[in-house]
């Protein structure tokens, strides 16, 4: 959500730019159907329509209220005609950036308050258990036998959706059990995977901050995101402690040659 906002406030600032350094540009009507004079007029047709049409599908996805597409033209047109009796320029652009802020800051806080709604709503349901860190979770199969270590690494089947049913994640779909050490996963998973044991298959509830908190991740998942991962562990491979590498010894000189001469065959 970040990205496209500044996507669209970056666009924005900079047709507000460009209008304001654009030379003065009598105003021609066009009949529809009509052919242009000429290759310059078509041009600058087409660079209108071409613009006006990408700059309506970027306002499109803009969030918050809608805007009204009369009120975009005439403002167009002010600032193509260079009348800001209204706006001064870096009034104009000031105005959008702390809009565009607003908007974001409001919806971040929309995403947190209906994650934060879903969580306390599946607290009481029958079944889910809550760790202390706030983790929740549901047996869905359970199993007898070892727990994994948090520096194992395990094989797992999983899918993974956020709050309103989006699945953005799934081995079972790729055809492949995942392997994973479980220190190179979100701590919702690491904490959630030792509650296991090997072949269980659990629910897991993994609030924001066990997960990629305010900062989401990718387009998929959104930022405040709880995050629901049916998991069935297969397999734990023990971690090993690596073996440190032996140094050489030194050898002297003479020992080496009397190695050398020792080993031949006589």
């Amino acid at each position: 959500m970040k990205t496209q906002l500044k996507t669209i406030c970056a666009s924005s600032l900079a047709l507000l730019g460009a209008v304001a350094c654009s030379p003065k540009v009598a105003k021609q009507v066009v009949p529809v159907g009509s052919v242009l004079a000429n290759e310059v007029d078509s041009a600058a047709y087409v660079l209108g329509f071409v613009n006006g049409d990408g700059f309506r599908r970027s306002i499109s996805d803009l969030p918050g209220d809608s805007l009204s597409k009369d009120l975009i033209l005439e403002g167009f047109s002010a600032g193509m005609k260079e009348q800001n009796e209204r706006f001064k320029l870096e009034d104009a652009q000031k105005f959008l950036q702390d809009y565009i802020k607003k908007i974001q800051e409001r919806e971040l806080q929309e995403l947190k308050h209906r994650n934060d709604s879903a969580l306390l709503a599946n607290k009481t349901k029958e079944g889910v258990k809550t760790t202390e860190s706030g983790l929740q979770y549901r047996v869905l199969r359970p199993a007898t036998g070892i727990k994994p270590m948090v520096q194992d690494t395990v094989v797992v089947d999983y899918v993974g959706r956020t709050i309103d049913g989006k699945e953005f994640d799934s081995s079972y779909k790729r055809g492949q059990s995942a392997t994973f050490s479980l220190l190179q996963v979100i701590p919702g998973w690491t904490e959630g995977i030792c509650l296991m044991e090997k072949g269980a298959k659990y629910e897991f509830y993994i609030p924001a901050s066990l997960a990629y908190g305010e900062r989401g991740a990718g387009r998929d998942i959104a930022p405040h995101s709880t995050l629901i991962f049916e998991v069935e562990l297969h397999e734990i491979k023990p971690y090993v402690e690596p073996t440190p590498a032996e140094e050489p010894k030194a050898v002297a000189p003479n020992a080496k040659k009397a190695k050398r001469s020792s080993g031949r065959k006589k």
